[in-house]
C-alpha cells in the first residue's frame, strides 16, 4: 500500500479511536492501555506476512518461532489443565473472563466500538492473503460447488482466506481486551507471532507412532522450489519445514517436501474441520 494512502488510513484510525475513547470517558489510565494495544496490532505489517518467502530463507526463523509457540502453547497450558479441556479450547477461557470484567468495569460498549477498529485490521490482513492466495497453488474445485456464494464445500482457497481473516480477528480482539482488563495478557505470544509472519494459528490434535498430541501449528506463505508457491504448515518443535497444504486443502492434508509423512492430524475445534 502506497505510505500516503496508508497514512491516511492511521489518521482515519486515530481519529476514531480518540472519538470512542471520549464518547465513553475512559479514564487516562484505561485510555493508555487501550491506544498500546492498538498500536502493537496496528503495526503487524501484512505486506511482510503475505509474500512468497524462499524456504531456504522461512527456515532460518524456525529456531525463534519455536520459542515463540511453546510460549503461546505454556501460555494457555494452565487454563487447560484447570477446566481439563485442550489447549484450543482453553484460549476461549481468558477471552470469556475479559468479557466478563469489562462488563463489570462499564467498558463493554467501548470494546464493542473499539473492536471495529481491530476488526478492520483483521479484514486488510484478509485481503492481502487473497491476492496472495490468487498467485499461490491451490486445490481443485469441486465439480458440484456453488462458485459465486462458496457454498457446498468449505475447502476452498476463498474459504481459507476467511479463515485466516476470522482468526485474526478473534486473535486481536482478545488481546487488546486482554492487555486492557487483565494483569496477564496470554494471548501476548499469540500477537508476538502474527509479527513475524504467521498468517495463520491453531491448535491441533495430531498421531504420530501411535502417540497422540495436540500441537500448534502456524501457516506461512512460503515459495518452495519444486512445489511453488504454497502455505508452510510448521509445528512446534519441528527444526525444519516438513509439510505444506495447497490453498485450500483441508487441514487434515498434510503433503510432506521430501517422502512421505507419518503425522496424522486427527482433529482440530474448528467448524470445517471433517475426516473423510
Amino acid at each position: 500500500m502506497p505510505r500516503s494512502k496508508q497514512s491516511m488510513i492511521d489518521k482515519i484510525d486515530m481519529t476514531i479511536l480518540e472519538n470512542i475513547i471520549s464518547k465513553h470517558q475512559i479514564g487516562e489510565e484505561t485510555a493508555s492501555l487501550i491506544k498500546q494495544s492498538w498500536n502493537r496490532i496496528d503495526a503487524i505489517d501484512e505486506s511482510k506476512t503475505f509474500r512468497y518467502e524462499p524456504l531456504e530463507e522461512f527456515e532460518k526463523k524456525i529456531s525463534h518461532l519455536n520459542k515463540l509457540k511453546e510460549r503461546a502453547t505454556e501460555a494457555f497450558r494452565p487454563f487447560a489443565d484447570k477446566y481439563h479441556t485442550s489447549l484450543c479450547a482453553a484460549m476461549g477461557v481468558p477471552m470469556m473472563d475479559s468479557i466478563s470484567k469489562a462488563r463489570k468495569a462499564g467498558n463493554y460498549e467501548a470494546f464493542y466500538e473499539l473492536f471495529g477498529l481491530t476488526n478492520a485490521k483483521a479484514k486488510r490482513f484478509g485481503l492481502a492473503a487473497l491476492y496472495l492466495a490468487m498467485q499461490g497453488q491451490k486445490n481443485e474445485t469441486q465439480d458440484m460447488y456453488n462458485i459465486v456464494f462458496d457454498r457446498d464445500s468449505p475447502w476452498t482457497f476463498r474459504n481459507e482466506v476467511e479463515h485466516m481473516e476470522e482468526y485474526a480477528r478473534y486473535h486481536f480482539n482478545s488481546y487488546m481486551i486482554n492487555h486492557v482488563v487483565n494483569t496477564t495478557n496470554p494471548f501476548a505470544p499469540v500477537v508476538e507471532l502474527y509479527e513475524h509472519g504467521a498468517a495463520d494459528f491453531i491448535f491441533m490434535q495430531t498421531e504420530h507412532g501411535g502417540k497422540i498430541k495436540e500441537k500448534l501449528a502456524t501457516f506461512h506463505t512460503v515459495n518452495i522450489q519444486d512445489k511453488e508457491n504454497v502455505i508452510a504448515v510448521h509445528m512446534t518443535g519441528d527444526d525444519k519445514l516438513f509439510h505444506y497444504r495447497k490453498w485450500g486443502e483441508p487441514y487434515f492434508t498434510l503433503n510432506a517436501i521430501k517422502g512421505q509423512t507419518k503425522l496424522k492430524i486427527i482433529g482440530i475445534a474448528d467448524q470445517r474441520f471433517e475426516v473423510d
